[in-house]
């Protein structure tokens, strides 16, 4: 029987309808002319001959008394998982937006497998949509990743059709994690084996001669709170729930909006390894400019840093999520793109030294805690909750190169995440070849107008990089940083050269006021009535220029876990 891990387990356990951890891949296909009109239908067909695999496979077993636990479903019906729905026209991108976010606030039902796919036609120049919607309590973002690359082609010319359950095979070693994540530390026994109780009770000094974790968790919040008093070193983060600035704040809700921006991969990777900085730090960077602008528009600017959560990629940890969520502060308001920059490379450094220096389990149990209390602060009735940061953001790999299905060319493939308790925005990163794809997915009352916000990404990278050309951007960036051990500082660059301005395409943004119209539904086997779309937010693409592709570097984060 497959063990969860304890992230796993809290994100059944600490569900609610305002809180679903749903997660999925969108992907929009461009079919080729010929056969165009039938090719959701013929991709159907084709895709229910493919075999169920794990975590795919997996049913939930919750026993009145003990914990959660997973289990094959052996009678498994495929078809009974598997939706075609039918988009009025014009079929825009806002419509498909408003459908998949009223498909994504409902929750998984748990007495079958846990996922559901959508194959939606009827968009605007006869593309076709993919919504893999499935719990987050069995995969995280990486493993998500690793089902789609087996789903989708690299060839144009491959006819063999393939599904998004087939399975994600995880090796027994599988390395260093990313962004410096931690080494093996559970050597002597595998975590695939373990039961989550004895994990549990192990890690909270339960179990015979482990005691370790309950008292390395101490020393944790121990460091943490000299930190936040600004008392001791630079090997701490802050104190969970301190100094979180009181923006983008709500009450929870089932509501759910979505937008989306692109930058260029080749001119990203450029700019970091011109600067001394990864993938990861752009992505930060360039999302707290775009939210500082947001605020100060709406004179809602907070006097402190946002803080921001972000997943971390563990080696050899047990379970669907192989994970930790740690938080820590952006750039402080006021401080230039240059100074923005170096603050968040300062953080995330430390992220790196605490991560290193800490077992996974420590980590996971820490994560667990940490985002189970507003969880629980929820599920008393307190919908404005407790906040653990504004924000996640995480980047969870991508794709190096264009890819297929079926003879179509994948267009997009955007991230649709979750928003955990104590956190109302999420931000999660996808590369496809040359493009940089970011989703935003947030609740409606606490990010209004969520297409205006990713309309602002391509500007704020831009802002960054003419920042960094200025002759003080070299004294910003090292003052902002001076407090970081010298081994952690970036290294000395030369300034990139200055670029001339270039003309951008107007960000194209829609925005779902009302309702979508009911689209036609219909299960594999037989049509069935639409959902009725909800109202979802706005929806918006910001393409940059892009001349050539470049391989997806793998940077920290992982993927929205609640944690």
């Amino acid at each position: 029987m497959p063990a969860l891990s304890l992230i796993d387990a809290a994100m059944f356990l600490f569900e609610t309808p305002e809180r679903p951890f749903n997660i999925g891949p969108l992907i929009v296909l461009d079919p080729p002319a010929r056969g165009r009109a039938t090719f959701a239908d013929r991709l159907v067909t084709q895709m229910l001959k493919r075999p169920l695999g794990a975590p795919f496979n997996y049913k939930l077993s919750a026993p009145a008394l003990g914990l959660p636990t997973l289990e094959v479903d052996a009678n498994a019906d495929l078809s009974a998982h598997v939706h075609r729905i039918t988009l009025d026209k014009p079929g825009s991108f806002e419509q498909l937006s408003a459908q998949v976010c009223a498909l994504h606030e409902q929750r998984i039902d748990r007495s079958r497998l846990l996922w559901e796919l959508y194959v939606i036609d009827g968009l605007e120049g006869g593309k076709v949509a993919l919504y893999g919607k499935t719990h987050h309590g069995i995969i995280d973002g990486r493993g998500f990743v690793q089902a789609i690359s087996g789903w989708l082609s690299t060839d144009a010319a491959d006819t063999t059709v393939r599904a998004m359950w087939e399975g994600v095979s995880r090796p027994a070693k599988e390395g260093a994690a990313k962004e410096g994540t931690a080494k093996d530390d559970v050597a002597q026994e595998s975590p695939e084996r373990r039961s989550l109780g004895a994990r549990l009770g192990g890690l909270l000094g339960l179990v015979k001669g482990t005691t370790a974790s309950a008292v390395g968790l101490y020393a944790m919040l121990a460091k943490q709170g000299l930190k936040t008093l600004g008392v001791g070193g630079f090997e701490s983060l802050l104190l969970p729930y301190a100094r979180v600035p009181r923006v983008l704040g709500g009450k929870a809700s089932s509501k759910r909006s979505f937008a989306y921006a692109t930058l260029p991969i080749r001119e990203m990777k450029a700019f970091a390894k011109a600067q001394g900085v990864t993938l990861n730090d752009l992505l930060l960077s360039t999302v707290d400019i775009a939210l500082a602008r947001y605020l100060q528009e709406q004179d809602k600017l907070p006097t402190q840093p946002l803080v921001t959560a972000m997943p971390i990629a563990l080696a050899n940890a047990g379970g669907g999520n192989q994970i930790a969520v740690l938080q820590f502060p952006l750039g402080a308001p006021g401080l230039s793109p240059a100074k923005r920059l170096a603050a968040v490379r300062a953080e995330t450094a430390t992220v790196k030294r605490v991560i290193e220096k800490t077992t996974n389990e420590l980590v996971m149990l820490y994560t667990t805690l940490v985002h189970g209390v507003p969880a629980m602060v929820e599920k008393l009735g307190i919908k404005t909750g407790l906040p653990v940061s504004n924000l996640m953001v995480s980047n969870p790999f991508g794709f190096a190169e264009k890819r297929y299905l079926m003879g179509a060319a994948v267009d997009v493939v955007l991230p649709v995440s979750v928003v955990p308790a104590g956190q109302l925005l999420n931000v999660t990163s996808v590369t496809l070849a040359d493009r940089f794809q970011i989703g935003f997915l947030a609740m409606p009352e606490a990010v209004p107008n969520i297409a205006k916000l990713a309309s602002y990404i391509p500007d704020a990278f831009d802002e960054l990089v003419r920042s960094m050309t200025a002759p003080e951007s070299a004294s910003d960036a090292a003052q902002a940083s001076a407090g970081a051990p010298a081994a952690e500082q970036a290294p000395a660059a030369a300034p990139a050269k200055k670029r001339a301005a270039r003309p951008r395409p107007a960000a194209k943004a829609a925005v779902a006021d009302a309702p979508a119209p009911a689209p036609r539904k219909r299960a594999a086997a037989k049509r069935k009535k639409s959902a009725k779309a909800v109202e979802a937010g706005a929806t918006a693409r910001a393409e940059a220029e892009v001349t050539a592709s470049a391989d997806a570097e793998a940077t920290a984060g992982a993927e929205a876990v609640a944690a």
